[in-house]
């Protein structure tokens, strides 16, 4: 996953209804995928989310993706075949959290599609292991949903479980395990 620090890192999670998967990846994405690239919205790391402390519909899949401004983003946003699409898209997910714009920073990280990481939403950062990362909620973030929050990454280990299972007020935890980057 590479991080650069004048791109904006977006942290995005969701639940593709069952049956409007079909179209979610194979039309929506089709259709959308060039108007993303054409504001070069890129792809940081994809992955599947194994579990979470999140009450409600659980997310199942997430991406980290990275913008080159937020103007960038607010243009897609605008695009009007981004606006045509986007009630269908909206319609398609039982639950989706986005817009969640994070602070980035200049580093290149090697993350084993085999194993399972944490992330870890949090006003101050609750465990010993020291994270891959610590990044902030940015202060123009669209979403405020984690405004005082940091997002931190590190390997799932025994600590994170427990975390994970104790009722940490405030405090999200995602298990997720990152899907080979796309060829």
């Amino acid at each position: 996953m590479t991080l650069q620090a004048d791109r904006r890192l977006e942290w995005a999670v969701g639940k593709v209804a069952d049956d409007k998967a079909a179209w979610m990846y194979g039309e929506y994405f089709a259709e959308i995928g060039p108007v993303l690239a054409e504001y070069d919205n890129q792809q940081a790391a994809s992955f599947a989310v194994v579990a979470t402390n999140v009450k409600g519909v659980q997310p199942t899949a997430g991406v980290f993706s990275t913008w080159p401004s937020a103007e960038a983003r607010v243009g897609f946003h605008e695009d009007p075949r981004f606006t045509k699409v986007q009630p269908a898209r909206d319609a398609a997910m039982e639950m989706f959290s986005f817009g969640n714009s994070i602070e980035s920073m200049d580093e290149v990280i090697t993350l084993n599609t085999d194993s399972d990481y944490a992330v870890i939403i949090a006003k101050s950062y609750p465990l010993s292991a020291a994270p891959i990362f610590r990044l902030p909620l940015s202060k123009d973030s669209p979403e405020q949903t984690y405004a005082g929050k940091s997002f931190s990454l590190l390997p799932w280990n025994a600590e994170v479980e427990q975390l994970m299972t104790s009722s940490a007020d405030g405090v999200e935890v995602y298990r997720v395990r990152f899907n080979p980057a796309a060829q």
